[in-house]
């Protein structure tokens, strides 16, 4: 399966700007005196887990069907020289603040700093966005390990039971917990493996897919632009709660993929495709990890500090996840490229002799 075009997968980014935004608009319209009645900010989620399960399997497929297995090692130093730096330096951040800076929300940081907090949810802003981090990292730390155990085909029914139980749990935990247990029913690693499960199976049975002209037409049909407004409209059925817990997750998911692949199919057939590859889109969305975690402390609407009022927390945002993006993010990759070459770099094996042919004549 090659998706890539230029070393990447089309649309990716640009869907990555889009997810970001949600989360963005999300936590600003409270400030500008309005409310999230659309549930955007967990449909920007969501979008992010989807790709994160697309991407990394297809990163890994791709490594299998070339090498016949997964370097481990190689995949998991890549992946925290890519995550780690961003995320640490993060939190360095706001540690200091909130022990400095008088009325600066800290918190209880041991959860954060060992990816847990999707099951010790902080009550500080600052903190609680890290819950959705954690559900990805211990997606890294899972998801190699099953795929090299179960294979290619077996690894199918696992995700697919993923798909299928997880919103049994969600209804059970909300049963038993009630809304008390947040971080049993929405934030937990178990409530949100589904998502992550759908954009698996995609990258799986992308090409089988890409083969079934039923699939297809549906993928090119003009009808498909009302996708994008029926996921809207379906992520913001929060009530009543069992049909959001149980339905609603599913049904976003599905449509969430069905996106992202008409982005990656059309990504050069017409307007909105090419309107998430153009530069800014892509520009943004490489920055979208950062700017993911510098939103949250600038959007802070239970704050009275000034740098949560508008322009102050825009320009914050910027002016922060800048600084991750290009001094710790672009160092920590530039980093990984140089310690990967020297470290990991495979000797090649010395050729075998062979006993030389003896002609008879």
């Amino acid at each position: 399966m090659n998706l890539l075009e230029n070393n990447r997968i089309p649309s990716l980014d640009g869907l990555r700007t889009i997810s970001v935004g949600l989360v963005v608009l999300s936590h600003y319209l409270p400030l500008a005196g309005s409310y999230d009645n659309w549930n955007l900010g967990m449909l920007g989620v969501k979008f992010f887990f989807v790709i994160s399960g697309f991407l990394i399997t297809n990163l890994l497929l791709k490594e299998t069907e070339k090498t016949g297995s997964i370097d481990l090692t190689k995949f998991y130093f890549r992946r925290t020289l890519r995550i780690f730096p961003p995320y640490y330096f993060y939190l360095f951040v706001i540690f200091i603040l909130s022990r400095t800076v008088a009325n600066f929300p800290g918190g209880d940081f041991t959860a954060p700093l060992t990816y847990t907090s999707n099951y010790d949810v902080s009550t500080t802003w600052n903190l609680l966005h890290t819950w959705s981090l954690s559900v990805e990292e211990q997606f890294y730390l899972i998801f190699p390990f099953v795929l090299l155990f179960f294979g290619r085909k077996k690894v199918v029914v696992v995700l697919a039971a993923l798909v299928l139980l997880s919103p049994v749990i969600r209804l059970t935990d909300h049963y038993f917990f009630s809304e008390a247990g947040k971080m049993w029913i929405y934030y937990g690693f178990h409530a949100n493996a589904d998502g992550l499960a759908t954009g698996c199976l995609m990258a799986i049975f992308y090409e089988k897919l890409h083969q079934n002209r039923y699939y297809i037409r549906i993928l090119n049909s003009k009808l498909f632009y009302i996708a994008p407004l029926l996921l809207v409209l379906t992520n913001s059925i929060i009530e009543p709660r069992r049909f959001y817990l149980g339905a609603t997750f599913t049904i976003s998911n599905i449509l969430i993929v069905m996106c992202i692949d008409w982005a990656i199919t059309n990504y050069k057939s017409n307007a909105a495709g090419r309107l998430l590859n153009t530069s800014p889109m892509e520009k943004i969305g490489v920055m979208s990890y950062s700017i993911y975690l510098w939103q949250q402390p600038f959007l802070n609407r239970d704050s009275m500090m000034w740098f949560n009022e508008f322009p102050y927390n825009i320009a914050g945002i910027v002016l922060f996840s800048s600084i991750s993006y290009f001094l710790i993010e672009k160092m920590s990759l530039r980093w990984r490229s140089t310690l990967e070459e020297k470290l990991l770099r495979r000797k090649p094996k010395p050729p075998v002799l062979q006993p030389a042919h003896v002609t008879i004549g």
